[in-house]
């Protein structure tokens, strides 16, 4: 979306991605709390879980993530790795990598969340045909296989697009929900009472330890909320805010209360409350609409992941990998690999776990996890950049730490019986992420020990050369005023200088984009020598072409001359004594060798580019 697109199709587009996952929610949320607990369906019990429904949707969703964390964003951008790089500027001392690893462990749990969603949110949808007759129940984990096959074929569309196009869907299964809400509370109006929190003291009170491992599942109702804020590019806080406040909360809070009210009446109806909220014959077309809601509330936490996983390759996090800018805006993005690695594993959580109820208790803690790194982020901020004062810290974010901890305790518990799958999946990844970071940092420090300085080198060399090679070289160079990799290797080789020598120096910046004005420096060092700084966002792609352009404008080039252009790729290789071994060794080596190369990230013409290799011991 850019900026001049009008508000109502920012907050329809919001609605068809933001909002979709935890728009589903009330498909399980209700039937596997009761499950989790095994708790008997009664006055008690449905009035309590029902007022939690609602004080975590308000508390979680409404108090902390749309007012608090919607706020914390870099020009419009959100997630977990923006809110860690604002933590780290904070004076904190020697604990600044502290954010750093709660970013990284926070991304990390985001791509088990954007696993078992699609999943859970599939097979939710599909197990209605078991409330229209139980013979169908073989048919369901199928029809699941083949619905989310499609949903991952067509990310490469764009989130954009998808957003305006099934934003309109969105809309009509919210109303769907209200309606469905309305009409039962109207039935039971007894079920109003869950507005009072007496019902949650109550509820834990007299349901003892089952109670407190209820409260695992409450986390269902607030599925996808992070990707609520990972998604903030694509859109922005107001639209985000105002869908969420007149369209959103009430609509998932009568439907919540529909489904206690008919549990009031039909205790029965346990088995699955949802389907239960309308007539026989209107169950076919329901179980038809809400599949194709599961769909594109998979899609919120998937475009989600996509923006996450941009940002980390562009923080060099994790290796280049290619890209597709599916829309004008930068911030919508598609990754062939990430949307492979998504398809692959969740479709194993559907083999592996087989039902929604299973896949609840594998979903929890992925999720508790990350709302729990995001108010400790979001409390260093309040605490050292905002500073406020101990009252207002400890009115809002002991409520958050109370609840989110709750969380993870209670999600903890389940981590033999599924919770296992999406903690694996995250430490795999925030491994990766790890072992990525250490070697990249080892390469940039052995490079900067063998690197000569610029300014007194090239002079002292052109003395005992003075002939040069006709045309423009031009330099890909990691350090500003260094000798870069490539230039040292092809004086050594061939002994000449070019005519005309540009060093290009891409300087990544810790903000999203940076403005046409402040992106290029140009600086000349000596008649035939220059220098092009060029400063980049985290949610940019390196324009090369705009690079030869600014050299054109400044009259380092002309129109029709000629270039080469030169990298100069570091190859990592085995070492018995370097920071990195064994396994850890080998891994980086297989990233490093899997990545793109520097020419093919930037899209740089293969006939233009001379790529020379160093090699380093790890």
């Amino acid at each position: 979306m850019t900026n001049k697109t009008p508000l109502k199709s920012l907050i329809i587009g919001a609605i068809g991605i933001v909002y979709g996952d935890i728009g589903t929610s009330p498909l399980y949320a209700l039937k596997n709390c009761f499950l989790i607990g095994n708790l008997p369906v009664n006055d008690m019990n449905i009035l309590g879980l029902i007022s939690m429904f609602i004080w975590t949707l308000f508390l979680v969703v409404t108090i902390k993530y749309v007012c608090l964390i919607l706020t914390i964003n870099n020009q419009g951008e959100g997630g977990t790795l923006v809110i860690s790089s604002l933590c780290r500027k904070l004076k904190i001392g020697k604990y600044r990598i502290f954010p750093l690893a709660l970013g990284i462990i926070a991304t990390s749990l985001f791509f088990g969340e954007g696993i078992i969603t699609p999943a859970i949110s599939v097979l939710s949808a599909l197990e209605g045909i078991e409330v229209i007759s139980p013979s169908l129940e073989p048919y369901i984990m199928p029809f699941s296989l083949v619905i989310l096959t499609l949903l991952f074929f067509f990310q490469k569309h764009g989130t954009g697009k998808i957003g305006l196009f099934f934003g309109p869907i969105m809309v009509l299964w919210f109303i769907t929900l209200s309606i469905l809400g309305i009409y039962n509370i109207f039935q039971m109006p007894e079920i109003l009472k869950a507005f009072n929190p007496y019902y949650i003291v109550n509820f834990m009170i007299n349901n003892g330890f089952t109670g407190l491992l209820t409260i695992g599942g409450i986390i269902l109702v607030i599925t996808g909320v992070e990707a609520l804020y990972a998604d903030l590019g694509h859109f922005d806080r107001f639209s985000i805010s105002l869908s969420w406040h007149l369209f959103i909360f009430p609509a998932l809070i009568l439907n919540y209360l529909g489904q206690g009210a008919l549990l009031l009446n039909s205790p029965e109806a346990i088995t699955n409350p949802f389907y239960h909220l309308v007539p026989e014959t209107l169950l076919y077309p329901l179980i038809i609409f809400a599949s194709i809601a599961t769909i594109i509330a998979s899609q919120s936490v998937i475009s989600g992941v996509f923006s996450i996983a941009w940002q980390a390759t562009l923080r060099n996090y994790l290796p280049k990998m290619k890209v597709v800018f599916t829309s004008s805006k930068m911030g919508q993005v598609y990754l062939p690999v990430v949307n492979y690695i998504l398809y692959f594993l969740t479709i194993g959580a559907v083999l592996k776990f087989k039902t929604s109820e299973n896949l609840a208790v594998a979903y929890g803690l992925s999720v508790a996890g990350v709302m729990l790194i995001s108010t400790i982020l979001a409390f260093l901020l309040a605490w050292k950049e905002w500073k406020w004062n101990k009252f207002k810290l400890g009115c809002l974010f002991i409520p958050l730490f109370f609840l989110d901890t709750t969380f993870v305790l209670t999600n903890f518990i389940k981590l033999f019986e599924g919770a296992w799958y999406t903690v694996l999946i995250s430490a795999i990844v925030t491994y990766t992420i790890t072992v990525w970071i250490k070697g990249n940092a080892l390469i940039k420090y052995k490079n900067l020990l063998i690197n000569k300085h610029l300014d007194t080198y090239l002079p002292n060399y052109q003395q005992g050369f003075p002939i040069h090679l006709p045309h423009t070289a031009i330099f890909m160079s990691k350090f500003i005023h260094k000798i870069p990799n490539s230039l040292l290797i092809h004086l050594k080789h061939n002994k000449l200088l070019h005519n005309k020598i540009i060093f290009i120096s891409i300087c990544p910046q810790s903000v999203p984009r940076v403005s046409l004005e402040k992106k290029f420096t140009v600086e000349r060092i000596n008649i035939n020598w220059f220098r092009i700084l060029v400063n980049v966002g985290f949610k940019e792609i390196i324009d090369f072409d705009k690079m030869i352009e600014v050299a054109r404008e400044h009259h380092i080039l002309g129109e029709q001359e000629e270039v080469s252009i030169f990298f100069s790729r570091s190859i990592p290789i085995s070492s018995t004594s370097g920071t990195l071994n064994g396994f850890s060794e080998r891994f980086y080596i297989f990233l490093y060798n899997n990545a793109l190369s520097p020419h093919e990230f930037y899209k740089i013409p293969h006939d233009q580019v001379v790529e020379l290799g160093v090699r380093f011991q790890i």
